[in-house]
């Protein structure tokens, strides 16, 4: 009786130094697990933030286009230039990076309304090309591009 008692007390320290090892053996997996999900939780983070910033970059070229469409001068500049001519969009919009280039003087496109101005058939076409950069360092950049049509008297 007492032989069993000895090989049953053997058997349960064995078996607690397996416990323990498996133990480790688990600790040791999830924290490889808890390191790669704080990694990836941090990437995660910094796509979170380009992605404001591009967006922020978007809604900064929007804005300048906008501005561009409502100054009071922009008829006059087009009306002015001439055939394949370009220009600095910086000259009618504070801080704008881009160019107004005059691609053709064409018939106008058709319109849905009726007007006098169906009358005037030859319109000048300008394309505005903006960019802006944004992001670590100004590494990144986006653009947008318009077409203007201007009627010509």
């Amino acid at each position: 009786m007492q032989l069993t008692v000895l090989l049953s007390q053997n058997k349960a320290k064995s078996q607690q130094g397996a416990a323990l090892f498996v133990a480790m053996l688990f600790l040791l997996i999830l924290s490889f697990l808890g390191g790669v999900l704080l990694s990836s939780a941090n990437q995660g983070l910094k796509v979170v933030s380009a992605m404001g910033d591009r967006v922020g970059a978007e809604h900064l070229l929007e804005g300048e286009m906008n501005e561009l469409i409502i100054e009071p001068n922009l008829q006059g500049v087009i009306g002015a230039m001439a055939p394949a001519a370009s220009m600095a969009v910086s000259t009618m919009v504070t801080g704008a990076d881009g160019t107004m280039i005059h691609t053709i003087d064409s018939v106008c496109a058709r319109s849905f309304t009726a007007s006098s101005n169906n009358a005037i058939t030859q319109c000048r076409y300008v394309r505005v090309d903006a960019t802006k950069t944004y992001g670590k360092a100004n590494r990144a950049s986006t653009s947008i591009a318009a077409g203007i049509e201007q009627p010509m008297l």
